[in-house]
């Protein structure tokens, strides 16, 4: 099978909803697999034996929980009795303003990604550096292989959204462009 084939496979296997998939022909094998579908496992780890008998007339039950991320408090309004106009409340922290995907370059496969060929080597871009279209901006590391990362659309580079070596999903906004004009977007 053409390396082109399998990246087209790849790509539409991370765009579906399957999790698991294997192809086999006579002189070819693929198995691709997705993890992590937002489910939180937990083994408990068995207590230690201790080394002489424990005599406990209360009955032992092993009850398992599900693990749940704790909410934050909520702010409660308070008012005071000199003044039951005035309410004191916790301001929440403002959202960072949207990434819009058009002004990015974006992962073309789920994998790792990275910003050089080697730790030894400059990265490909860096802030404020201008890409053109077609240039190479990274790497990602999928299924034992190295696929360019590469603009589909031609500005200043604004900001780096992952770090080296961090696993990215297919579409992922990679890097932040300035695009050097509005209809490049």
């Amino acid at each position: 099978m053409e390396l082109d084939k399998i990246y087209q496979l790849m790509d539409k296997f991370e765009q579906s909803s399957l999790t698991s998939f294997e192809y086999r022909d006579q002189d070819f094998e693929i198995q691709m697999g997705k993890k992590g579908h937002g489910k939180t496992t937990v083994t408990p780890q068995p207590a230690p034996l201790p080394n002489q008998p424990v005599i406990d007339p209360t009955p032992v039950s092993t009850v398992s929980t599900p693990v749940v991320a704790e909410a934050e408090p909520t702010p409660v309004a308070t008012s005071t009795a000199s003044n039951p106009t005035s309410v004191v409340t916790s301001d929440p922290e403002p959202e960072p303003a949207p990434i819009d995907p058009k002004e990015c370059v974006t992962a073309p496969v789920v994998g790792i990604y990275y910003p050089a060929h080697s730790s030894e080597e400059a990265p490909y871009v860096k802030l404020g550096d201008h890409v053109s279209v077609g240039q190479q901006v990274g790497l990602i590391q999928a299924m034992q292989m190295m696929r360019p990362v590469v603009a589909k659309q031609a500005g200043t580079v604004k900001a780096f959204l992952v770090k080296n070596g961090e696993e990215v999903n297919f579409g992922q906004p990679l890097i932040q462009l300035i695009p050097d004009t509005p209809d490049d977007i």
